[in-house]
């Protein structure tokens, strides 16, 4: 939702700060490396207890990737590579990030670490499904907790050291946020007209005329010609006609 209603306003607000850094020649990609490079650090700081810190390496990691985005339109240099290598780095920073998070809560339970795990988990399902929909042609952008509720939420867990409660929150919200988006990919997909079966899809016997495709069988159906009832009494009378012709 806050990616959806404020990105926009403020892609615009960043769009002199862009011009600036095109013109130093800073490109858009150097700026998404740049911002995986803030969200490593972040992790690290997080592993080491340093929360509070780490607050600031998210705030840095997610103002860089908006920059990166003003960049590449003020330099024409947006393109489906770039737009890839932004995802994909996307992904590795969340990962990292929550990993930072599982390592710190690992050393106050072997258990606690899991939450971490199953949040980043559902976090690339919900990235995974937006993927996939915009692959076949559909829109599963929305949700309760897409990628820039998550960084907020989990800012103010790492300001306020609560943690775990925010990372069962996220694991419930983006729950729900993998179920609305499946729900809103599946009634757009329902009015796809059903597959042909299988058979049918392939080429049926009909009369036409040879090399046309026409004339073409499929295999099981020449196959029950050939072993059909007919067939094997047709069998059953050469036989016997053969045995009687012996001398």
């Amino acid at each position: 939702m806050l990616d959806r209603r404020l990105r926009s306003g403020i892609s615009k607000g960043l769009a002199p700060i862009g011009e600036g850094l095109e013109k130093v020649g800073i490109s858009a990609n150097l700026l998404t490396a740049i911002g995986l490079g803030f969200s490593i650090i972040t992790a690290l700081l997080i592993a080491a207890g340093e929360l509070r810190w780490a607050v600031l390496g998210l705030v840095a990691s997610g103002f860089v990737d908006l920059l990166d985005g003003a960049v590449a339109r003020r330099s024409g240099q947006a393109s489906p590579r770039g737009a890839f290598f932004d995802s994909v780095t996307d992904r590795v920073s969340d990962a990292v990030v929550l990993g930072g998070v599982a390592w710190y809560l690992a050393g106050q339970s072997a258990y606690l670490s899991i939450l971490a795990f199953a949040a980043a988990a559902l976090s690339m399902l919900v990235s995974y499904e937006r993927a996939r929909a915009e692959g076949l042609g559909y829109d599963a952008r929305g949700g309760l907790m897409e990628r820039a509720e998550r960084m907020v939420l989990l800012g103010v867990a790492l300001f306020f050291d609560l943690l775990v409660p925010a990372l069962w929150l996220m694991i419930i919200l983006t729950s729900l946020t993998a179920v609305q988006r499946f729900i809103k990919v599946w009634r757009q997909a329902s009015d796809l007209p059903a597959r042909p079966r299988l058979f049918e899809a392939r080429h049926r016997r009909v009369n036409g005329a040879p090399g046309t495709g026409e004339d073409r069988v499929p295999m099981l159906a020449r196959w029950r010609e050939q072993r059909g009832p007919d067939a094997r009494r047709e069998a059953r009378r050469q036989a016997r006609a053969a045995r009687r012709s012996r001398p």
